[in-house]
């Protein structure tokens, strides 16, 4: 729900009807916006008045899925903002819901971070999959970017992600 305190518009997600769930899943969420605090391209963390409750900066801005012919450096900045979550030891993994990747004055903004993992050890083995929906996401809103060796890539990717669960993780199918 938009919300507006002080002069400030935020998001307001709340929880709290859907019992202990519901406040286990927003206050994990609330944890990964206080560990990515500071990172360019993820809204400001407001903070929880109570559990299952948590305000976000609103972002003025639409789905990456709306726009068409991104430019190079929306990607290279995407990248970036992975990289500096992954640097804090936590996994996106949830960039196949284009709904979750803002473009916010031709720069990219991630929200919804309800799906992420904070496992330090694994992201050097795991991180691969953030990128490669990168890749996805850029096949899809911007294909005319991608170089012939990412074009071979994600055609290879499409076929072996036809054999496993990760389809789901990367594509969103």
């Amino acid at each position: 729900m938009l919300a507006s305190e002080g002069g400030r518009k935020f998001v307001r997600k709340d929880f709290r009807k859907w019992g202990w769930a519901g406040r286990f899943l927003l206050d994990r969420e609330a944890g990964f916006y206080r560990r990515l605090r500071g990172i360019s391209g993820i809204p400001e963390f407001y903070g929880s008045p109570e559990s299952g409750v948590l305000d976000i900066e609103y972002i003025e801005g639409n789905s990456i899925n709306e726009n068409r012919n991104l430019p190079v450096e929306f990607f290279v900045k995407l990248r970036k903002i992975i990289s500096e979550i992954h640097s804090r030891g936590v996994l996106y993994f949830d960039l196949r819901h284009k709904s979750n990747v803002l473009v916010k004055s031709g720069e990219p903004v991630l929200i919804d971070f309800a799906t992420c993992f904070y496992v330090p050890p694994l992201v050097p083995l795991l991180g691969w999959v953030d990128f490669e929906a990168v890749l996805f996401l850029k096949h899809s809103v911007s294909p005319e970017l991608l170089s012939s060796s990412e074009v071979m890539h994600v055609k290879k990717m499409n076929r072996i992600c036809k054999l496993w669960f990760f389809n789901r993780i990367i594509k969103g199918d």
